[in-house]
C-alpha cells in the first residue's frame, strides 16, 4: 500500500531566500498504516504564493515557495533548539545543516498548522504531526525534522 505523507516549508533567514519542501510518499505493509493528514487549503491557498507555518509548539517551522518568487521551487524547514535546518528541491533532493548560521526567524504573522493537518503547494506537500513535522516531493523524497534530529525519507 502507498500512502502519501506531507511536508513543510519555512524561511530561510540567513540567506535571505524562501525555500519549498516537498511531497513524499511512503510504502506501508498491510499491516502498518501511516497516517494521513487532512489538508489545510487556508495556509497555501495558491502556487506562486509563499507557504509559512508553524507547528503547534511553535519549535518547528517551514516555509514552502513555488512559482519563482524566490528562486527555484522548494522547502526549509527548521528547529531552533537545536539550531539546525532542512531544505529540499522539487525532486526531493534534502540538504540539512546544523548550528546558529542556518537557522533565522520565521515571517511575522505566520500561521500555525494544528497537528494532523497538512499543507500542500506545488510538487510538495507537508503534514505537521506532534512527532514533528513530513515534507515530501512529487517523488516520493523529502524528509521528518523535530527536535530529535532530522531523517530523509524515501
Amino acid at each position: 500500500m502507498v500512502v502519501p505523507v506531507l511536508t513543510t516549508a519555512v524561511r530561510r533567514h540567513r540567506s535571505l531566500r524562501w525555500v519549498v519542501t516537498a511531497t513524499v510518499t511512503v510504502a506501508a505493509s498491510a499491516s502498518v498504516m501511516t497516517p494521513v493528514a487532512a489538508a489545510d487549503p487556508s495556509i497555501c491557498p495558491q502556487v506562486g504564493a509563499f507557504c509559512g507555518f508553524y507547528s503547534p509548539s511553535h519549535r518547528i517551522d517551514c516555509e514552502v515557495d513555488t512559482g519563482g518568487r524566490t528562486g527555484p521551487d522548494s522547502v526549509y524547514c527548521k528547529t531552533l533548539e537545536p539550531a539546525r535546518s532542512a531544505s529540499m528541491d522539487d525532486l526531493g533532493t534534502v540538504t540539512t545543516c546544523s548550528g546558529p548560521q542556518c537557522v533565522g526567524d520565521a515571517a511575522e504573522g505566520t500561521p500555525t498548522l494544528a497537528y494532523g493537518q497538512s499543507v500542500s503547494l506545488g510538487p510538495f506537500q507537508c503534514a505537521s504531526a506532534r512527532t514533528g513535522v513530513t515534507c515530501t516531493a512529487a517523488h516520493g523524497r523529502g524528509f521528518v525534522i523535530s527536535t530529535a534530529g532530522i531523517t530523509t525519507v524515501g
